[in-house]
């Protein structure tokens, strides 16, 4: 069928169709929300002043669910309700849907893990425009119109990472591999403060030795950053002696790869956060250690930062948390308290 030869009419009917299209999208999900969980909503009804949303890279991650309590927590001081957007499991909704949703339901806040595309820089925008604050957190980007961030300082978190590499490093190393996961504008600057960190202390006979090398992740899916690991430990020429995940996923393949390859014992695995695989490979001593950031702090500060700048009008732009540092020594107490950290 041709298009209707007065284009007013064309693109008015065009934009009817998209504005159709997002409430279709976000009746779905607030159905699909109502009949999930209508017998709780019953039990435990009641009227909050302000309604936050967070929107996680991966819903069922333990590290986005300890952000979450913490958030829930923290928001419920306030007098306000966090949302936790993200049944993946369904296939039907991205992150960027999912912030077209919070947007058209005229959330108070959303709180997301920025992925350095264009498109989520533009959909943070477009919260902003519609007076919905955005915070940030574990990853930034300084190019949209977030409120504030809420994570590591770039500089530092490649500073922690280089000391504690440098406890892995003997007179055998000879390799370092650093994964990243691509689309984090600060991957660069952590990698060049990781770098420096090592170099300066190493032994003057030592330095040039030592190849340390970064390694991009293609964000596509959990199966790219698998197969791309695994190649790593199949390849005796490429094979690191030490290698650097900076997130939970591929700490986690790390360790399976390490195992399948019969690898234990020649490749050091510096781990992200403290799953339940990882805090048991740390126990066995297979794994030397792991990085965490405080989730509590995590989830509470970005409450804080949605609060302030609903009451002030503006709120901090940065507001850093606490990275601890999880080894054989110490990991009953993260098991313990979830959070503890080594200051």
């Amino acid at each position: 069928m041709k298009p209707p030869k007065n284009h007013a009419v064309y693109y008015a009917l065009a934009a009817l169709a998209a504005v159709a299209a997002l409430t279709f999208l976000g009746w779905r999900y607030y159905m699909h929300g109502i009949e999930k969980n209508r017998l709780n909503e019953a039990a435990d009804a009641r009227t909050y002043r302000r309604h936050y949303v967070i929107i996680p890279d991966d819903s069922a991650s333990p590290l986005w669910q300890a952000i979450y309590e913490s958030a829930g927590a923290a928001a419920e001081e306030k007098d306000a309700y966090v949302e936790l957007l993200g049944d993946w499991a369904a296939g039907d909704y991205t992150p960027l849907s999912y912030v077209d949703i919070a947007i058209a339901a005229q959330v108070d806040g959303i709180i997301i893990r920025p992925d350095g595309s264009a498109n989520m820089r533009s959909a943070i925008d477009a919260a902003d425009a519609a007076g919905i604050p955005v915070v940030t957190v574990i990853d930034d980007d300084t190019a949209s119109s977030r409120k504030s961030f809420v994570g590591f300082n770039n500089y530092q978190l490649g500073s922690a990472y280089g000391r504690e590499i440098l406890k892995c490093v003997d007179d055998s190393t000879q390799r370092i591999a650093v994964l990243f996961k691509s689309g984090n504008a600060g991957n660069e600057l952590v990698f060049r403060s990781l770098k420096a960190a090592i170099e300066d202390s190493l032994p003057e006979e030592r330095k040039g030795q030592i190849e340390i090398q970064s390694m991009t992740i293609p964000a596509r899916n959990t199966f790219d950053a698998e197969e791309v690991i695994r190649d790593l430990f199949k390849d005796g020429d490429t094979r690191p002696d030490i290698l650097v995940c900076m997130n939970e996923t591929d700490s986690e393949s790390a360790y399976n790869a390490m195992v399948d390859y019969n690898q234990v014992g020649s490749v050091d695995i510096i781990g992200y956060y403290q799953s339940d695989t990882i805090l048991d490979a740390i126990e066995k001593g297979i794994v030397p250690m792991a990085l965490t950031p405080d989730t509590e702090q995590m989830g509470r500060y970005s409450i804080d930062a949605l609060e302030e700048y609903h009451t002030m009008g503006y709120t901090s732009s940065y507001m850093s948390v606490d990275l601890g540092v999880i080894t054989q020594q110490n990991v009953d107490d993260y098991r313990e308290n979830g959070t503890e950290q080594e200051r």
